[in-house]
């Protein structure tokens, strides 16, 4: 993905900064299980992705005639609630700390997700993907972020090379609470990827190695690794106990 000025070159509208922001928040809640974000952290996200602080960008744009912002709406915290306020939930604590993370469906008159029918799907996909292939269009475009994992809805492709395009043909666009087909949704990721080129396996979850559950014997040979090598060289456990043992467990 593009860095530095060659992105700061993208960003120099407010709907590319709204894109921007709505992608980069929404890998960042999705990389912490949906939970909000920092503004700060986004900030810095910004600043390191494109070479310059928020506001320092949109003060340049601005002397250059590309936007149309009074200098009070140029903050980071400020353009978000005024501008994104579709795309982005912005809160505050009791500290004064904004939090932000994808706008609620059901806040800015959008439909809540469905959730999908689980059981019929053979592949878990990440949360983000089978949002994107289930939640309506609502008259925009859907750009799948590859490099984090996260979509966003614009009129035009969103900044950078990480996003694909998912064609109105593949998005499911059910209505709220609506039961989803699971092979069908799964069919439909499965044949976007084959269009798109994007193999199927970065669009999955990671699967964890399942832990082998602990036994009673084990408990028993940790015991012994923790005696002295002099008292566990002298120590032997009658082949009884080792079988009463395995077969309890």
């Amino acid at each position: 993905m593009n860095t530095g000025p060659e992105l700061a070159d993208t960003l120099t509208s407010i709907e590319s900064i709204r894109t921007y922001l709505a992608g980069a928040i929404g890998a960042a809640s999705q990389a912490r299980s949906g939970a909000p974000v920092r503004l700060t952290f986004i900030g810095g996200e910004f600043r390191k992705a494109v070479g310059a602080p928020f506001e320092e960008h949109l003060n340049r744009l601005a002397d250059e005639k590309l936007v149309s912002l009074p200098r009070s709406s140029r903050k980071l915290a400020t353009f978000v609630k005024v501008h994104c306020s579709d795309l982005i939930a912005l809160d505050e604590d009791a500290g004064g700390i904004h939090f932000v993370s994808p706008a609620a469906a059901e806040q800015h008159g959008r439909q809540p997700l469905p959730e999908p029918v689980q059981t019929t799907a053979s592949l878990r996909f990440n949360r983000a993907v089978w949002a994107a292939f289930i939640r309506p269009l609502e008259g925009r475009r859907r750009f799948l972020n590859l490099d984090k994992i996260g979509f966003t809805d614009a009129a035009e492709p969103p900044p950078g090379e990480g996003w694909r395009e998912i064609e109105a043909r593949f998005v499911l666009g059910l209505p709220a609470r609506a039961p989803v087909d699971g092979i069908r949704l799964q069919r439909n990721i499965e044949d976007w990827a084959t269009h798109a080129g994007v193999p199927v396996s970065t669009l999955v979850l990671e699967q964890k190695t399942p832990t082998r559950k602990r036994t009673r014997l084990d408990h028993l040979l940790e015991l012994i690794d923790l005696l002295p090598t002099s008292v566990a060289a002298t120590w032997s456990i009658p082949a009884s106990v080792l079988i009463h043992l395995n077969d309890r467990d």
